[in-house]
């Protein structure tokens, strides 16, 4: 059973870069824009890219690069061939409400901080992490399935990922994708996998009525990476999550 719960999550700045800009991915997907996934890595959305891998680069991309609008063209060929579920305005106001916690949260002096989330606002940061993660190491596909396009847009879906493959991951064959510990792979995008996986175990957790730490994990009914114990990727500590109300 489902308890809706309010959750403390502890995070540094570092952090908070990286979920402000999986918060506004997943936003402009909602409002079914994808003009964020060129700049994902850009200077002022993920951290310093000039010291970063070059994969890094083909996400710094400018509002007129060519990449930008075959792009944007892609993905409106498949909100018509895909007619995706859309969005509620309880799920959009969960994730910008999310996002204005995390700008919020540091003071000018302060290096880590904590914000107060609600369940549903703790599961689109999750969901919105994971979407910023697969998007950077060249999986286009997860697009779609952020989007809820149905199962007989497979192949809507297919097309895009190959665009999406063709202009930003031209080097990768059919459906080749990057692991989440190359080299290649920009670190944000770990950190937003860390992020992930902290967050996913405490709501498969609560999903089952139990609290991580409280509960231990049963394994003839927690099965699945999400009853993992998290495993630190990035260059960053793994974030804290305490259920306030347990």
């Amino acid at each position: 059973m489902v308890m809706e719960r309010t959750w403390l999550v502890g995070f540094s700045r570092e952090h908070a870069g990286v979920m402000r800009a999986a918060l506004t991915l997943g936003l402009e997907l909602c409002d079914l824009k994808i003009d964020f996934v060129c700049e994902m890595f850009s200077a002022r959305h993920g951290g310093n890219v000039e010291g970063e891998s070059r994969m890094a680069e083909r996400f710094d991309r400018k509002p007129d690069d060519p990449a930008c609008p075959a792009l944007r063209e892609a993905f409106a060929r498949l909100i018509q061939s895909g007619t995706p579920a859309p969005a509620s305005a309880e799920e959009i106001n969960d994730l910008a409400t999310c996002r204005e916690k995390i700008v919020a949260a540091f003071r000018d002096d302060e290096s880590r901080a904590s914000v107060a989330l609600s369940t549903p606002e703790l599961a689109g940061l999750r969901t919105a992490c994971e979407l910023y993660a697969r998007l950077a190491i060249g999986q286009g596909w997860a697009a779609a399935g952020y989007l809820g396009c149905p199962e007989d847009a497979a192949q809507a879906a297919h097309a895009f990922d190959q665009r999406f493959r063709e202009i930003l991951f031209p080097e990768l064959r059919s459906d080749a994708y990057y692991g989440i510990n190359s080299q290649l792979v920009h670190d944000n995008a770990r950190v937003a996998w860390d992020i992930l996986q902290v967050i996913r175990r405490h709501l498969a957790f609560n999903a089952l009525g139990k609290v991580v730490g409280q509960d231990k994990r049963d394994v003839r009914t927690m099965k699945g990476p999400e009853f993992d114990d998290p495993m630190q990727r990035s260059r960053l500590e793994l974030i804290r999550c305490v259920p306030e109300n347990s």
